[in-house]
């Protein structure tokens, strides 16, 4: 009999803790997703909350009791002295011991990354994980890495950012194929830092890679969905995702407001009432929550602090997907094979 797979699941991390993580868990069992989820935090509150969520049942999840949790707004080093008996040291504890499978945490994106780097350890022949995201484009959707988990990268992190992202990207489509490339100020050899630069000539030179290399890819090309793997490093990373999330809401809103000025405005909204809810499915944030630390012995998924049930939910499934597409052993045959030297 085939082994169900286990999502460990810190119930106590983020905003509307732990109500949104349940009501997020029970839209995964409404959506028939077959695997079986263990719930780290407060027995107390969890079991209070629960009762509300009619899919939530013995056969499908189990609380761990997790008498502390890590705050939001606390540092990493804090984090860490709050001991192992947190929901978040916990939920990655068990999947070091192989009870679990991957883990989900709404909680500090910092403890979170530290103690998953302390417990899990790196895959050996990757230096440092990357945080990558979903990013919707015109055609599907692009993996972007790092995403602020290092402000500094060297031309070797960025090589191995190339094999983590295009592995999970061919993971979560179930591809063989996958381009990558990495972002830069411009198209020309000459332009960029040292390291991008000597990433480039890496990747230009490597043999048997994962992904077929592009080369450079502006920013405003990301949207393009011709490379589905932008690679960077974390403090540019970081600011181009914190622009776009921008950038969406500054468009969103502007067509609200235009659409509500006046009468006539409103009678055309509902002449186009069905295009503009395909453009808001389609940019819905929520749809694509759900950030990947990248590199470690096993997966761990960062859902958005302030992420609503629905946005969980969609995390959760990612990690279905990640666990379901053997993601590690993947990345670890990669490296295993010297694939890039």
């Amino acid at each position: 009999m085939t082994k169900k797979f286990s999502i460990a699941v810190d119930a106590m991390g983020g905003d509307n803790a732990p109500e949104k993580v349940l009501e997020g868990i029970n839209l995964l069992f409404e959506n028939n997703v077959d695997v079986h989820i263990n719930i780290y935090g407060d027995e107390n509150v969890i079991l209070n909350c629960m009762k509300k969520y009619k899919y939530l049942k013995d056969n499908n999840c189990r609380i761990i009791h997790s008498p502390d949790k890590v705050p939001g707004d606390i540092s990493v080093r804090d984090a860490i002295k709050l001991g192992k008996k947190t929901s978040m040291w916990m939920a990655i504890e068990s999947v070091k011991s192989g009870e679990n499978d991957i883990v989900v945490s709404s909680g500090n994106t910092g403890a979170l990354l530290v103690m998953s780097k302390l417990i899990l350890k790196m895959i050996d022949g990757v230096d440092k994980p990357a945080l990558a995201g979903i990013w919707p484009n015109f055609k599907d959707f692009s993996i972007v890495l790092d995403l602020g988990a290092n402000i500094e990268c060297n031309e070797n992190n960025l090589v191995e950012f190339s094999i983590l992202g295009s592995e999970l990207y061919k993971t979560i489509l179930n591809k063989s194929e996958v381009v990558a490339g990495l972002l830069n100020i411009g198209s020309e050899e000459i332009k960029g830092n040292d390291s991008i630069k000597n990433a480039h000539l890496k990747l230009q030179e490597s043999k048997n890679l994962n992904f077929n290399y592009k080369g450079y890819v502006e920013g405003n090309e990301i949207k393009n969905g011709d490379v589905q793997v932008i690679v960077t490093d974390g403090f540019t990373g970081n600011v181009a995702l914190k622009t776009a999330e921008g950038t969406a809401n500054f468009i969103t809103t502007e067509i609200k407001k235009s659409f509500s000025s006046s009468f006539l405005s409103k009678i055309g909204y509902l002449f186009s009432y069905f295009a503009f809810k395909e453009i808001k499915k389609k940019l819905d944030p929520r749809k694509y929550n759900g950030a990947i630390f990248l590199g470690l012995n096993a997966p761990v998924v960062k859902s958005h602090g302030g992420a609503d049930a629905f946005a969980f939910y969609n995390s959760l499934n990612l990690s279905y997907q990640i666990i379901n597409g053997n993601l590690i052993n993947k990345i670890k045959n990669n490296f295993i094979n010297n694939n890039v030297k």
